[in-house]
């Protein structure tokens, strides 16, 4: 407990760090991330087996950097920012002539990781560049809802949630939505406003259930490969996908419903 504390604090502070530091500075810090993802989800993948195709894992990188720094150091066409991807990561497939080596399933595996990632974290990017307090929310949701529904499973939990993660309770995920619900309310009446209470609630809530669900999908690939945790970089938490997992989610959430505002 203490140890996954520890690492709470730091990596709270190196994201409050960069966010006040300005957009650039924070757009490079969630590029590192992405960039620290796409690697989990590399290797949870192929193990030793990267070897052989570091090239491709090469290609994923220069797609992310195009993906997640897009308005933010340059600007480039949204079209060239699919098009681009999907042809590097899928012409290949004709010159490997190993098929265990690297065929279709392993472009649109790739493909899909590398898409995620950099839509994902350049929404958080450019929210931050937009308005840093909804920024700070994607954060808050995420963080807070996963934390309660921790506690609240390790103190009152009995029933299992699903098999996906063995340890989540039913228990705890109610305390996990109710919090974030009511803690995230609270933010944004108070740092954003605009919207009214009935609204507000409603957003926060859709927000901490896509938190959760996050939590689940991510979980799924982990239980997929027979993994427990993505890697041990964030001791007492495992990996960056492990971390960062319902935030991606919280983040393409509030995308949507900005939009639709």
């Amino acid at each position: 407990m203490k140890k996954r504390t520890f690492s709470a604090v730091i990596l709270l502070g190196i994201l409050i760090g960069s966010v006040f530091l300005g957009y650039k500075v924070f757009g490079l810090v969630m590029l590192i991330a992405s960039m620290l993802g796409y690697h989990e989800l590399f290797q949870i993948k192929y193990g030793e087996r990267r070897q052989n195709i570091a090239m491709i894992q090469l290609l994923g990188y220069f797609s992310l950097v195009l993906l997640v720094l897009n308005n933010i150091f340059f600007s480039l066409d949204s079209n060239l920012l699919v098009v681009l991807p999907i042809l590097v990561l899928t012409i290949p497939v004709v010159f490997y002539r190993d098929y265990d080596i690297y065929n279709i399933n392993d472009a649109f595996y790739i493909m899909g990781c590398v898409f995620f990632l950099g839509f994902s974290f350049h929404n958080i990017v450019f929210m931050e560049k937009m308005d840093i307090y909804k920024c700070i929310l994607i954060f808050l949701i995420a963080f807070i809802t996963d934390t309660y529904a921790y506690i609240g499973g390790r103190l009152i939990g009995r029933h299992p949630l699903t098999e996906i993660s063995p340890k989540k309770t039913v228990e705890g995920s109610i305390i996990g939505t109710v919090m974030g619900c009511a803690i995230g309310s609270v933010y944004y009446n108070l740092a954003i406003g605009g919207l009214d209470i009935f609204s507000m609630i409603l957003l926060c809530l859709v927000l901490t259930i896509l938190s959760e669900i996050g939590d689940l999908v991510m979980s799924s690939i982990k239980r997929y490969f027979h993994k427990k945790d993505y890697s041990n970089l964030i001791p007492g938490h495992g990996g960056i996908m492990d971390r960062f997992d319902s935030v991606l989610f919280v983040s393409l959430g509030l995308s949507i419903i900005i939009s639709l505002l």
